[in-house]
Order: C-alpha cells, then structure tokens, then sequence
C-alpha cells in the first residue's frame, strides 16, 4: 500500500468513526474508542479482501467494500462491548442544594 493509499485509508475510516460517534452519542473517550476501532477494522477488511481476491469496489489498491464491511461490523461490536456509557464523576457527585423552607 502506498502513502496516497494509506491516507486515503485513514481518511475514510476517520470519518466512518466519526460519523458513527455522531450518530451514537458520547464523550472524548467513545470517539477515540470508535476512530481506533475503525482503523483497525478498515485494515483488517482491506487485507482479508486482499486474501480472499474480492475486486468490488476498489480504489486503487484499496478493497473498499470488504474494509467498510469490517468497519461496520467492527463498530457495532465496540460500542456492544463497551456497554452504557457512565456518567462523569462530576455528575455523580454533585451535592444537590438543601430544599427551601415554605414559610
């Protein structure tokens, strides 16, 4: 894979992370969780792709329909396994005001 190829790569897999962060919600971390995610996934989908000799929809030396395959089915996973998201700290352990007296 060349350079262009590796770029063009990490574009489409940073914008599959982040638009399925957008869909889905979440903090800093979850973005990271999905955009990580979604590399690993796109790598792993172009090489099986590669392995397997599926053609459809390439770009170049990029087997793009295997790689989107892998990120979808690699997100789903991620965001199953990471389950709800908790709250922050702050959240949790805000003092609420005492209750006013009705005079």
């Amino acid at each position: 894979m060349n350079t262009p190829s590796l770029f063009l790569a990490m574009l489409i897999a940073t914008t599959c992370g982040l638009v399925f962060h957008l869909i889905r919600g979440g903090g800093l971390a979850r973005l990271g969780l999905y955009v990580l995610t979604s590399w690993v996934a796109f790598l792993i989908g172009h090489l099986v792709g590669t392995w397997l000799e599926w053609d459809f929809m390439r770009i170049g030396v990029l087997n793009l329909f295997p790689a989107l395959l892998a990120i979808a089915l690699g997100l789903i996973i991620a965001n199953l396994l990471a389950g709800p998201e908790r709250k922050s700290t702050r959240q949790r352990h805000r003092r609420k005001p005492p209750p006013r007296e009705s005079k």
